[in-house]
């Protein structure tokens, strides 16, 4: 027989979902800076170049390099201010619940 585990207290639970939340906004706002970064256009794994065109999964369109190129350029700084966004709503969640604590 097996004695039952305490799970932890809920104050602590809902600080590690807000350092949670902080955590993957800072991993999206650093995204476009590290792997995001990356001058590689590719169509579905395969490496282009300059005046290749793509053809899209649903086989309706077809994007070129060019394109391509312009839509991963244009991603990074709305992906960034994405992950600063949601990283800076885990630190008023978080700071809330210090707050909450103390008083």
């Amino acid at each position: 027989m097996s004695t039952p585990v305490p799970s932890p207290p809920p104050r602590r639970r809902r600080r590690f979902a807000h350092l949670l939340v902080v955590l993957v906004g800072l991993l999206a706002l650093a995204y476009p800076f590290t792997a995001g970064a990356s001058p590689d256009i590719s169509c579905r794994g395969a490496a282009m170049g300059p005046g290749d065109t793509c053809v899209k999964a649903d086989g309706i369109g077809r994007q070129t390099y060019e394109q391509r190129a312009r839509d991963q350029r244009n991603a990074r700084p709305v992906i960034a201010v994405g992950g600063l966004l949601v990283a800076g709503f885990g630190v008023v969640l978080l700071r809330s619940e210090v707050r909450r604590r103390l008083s």
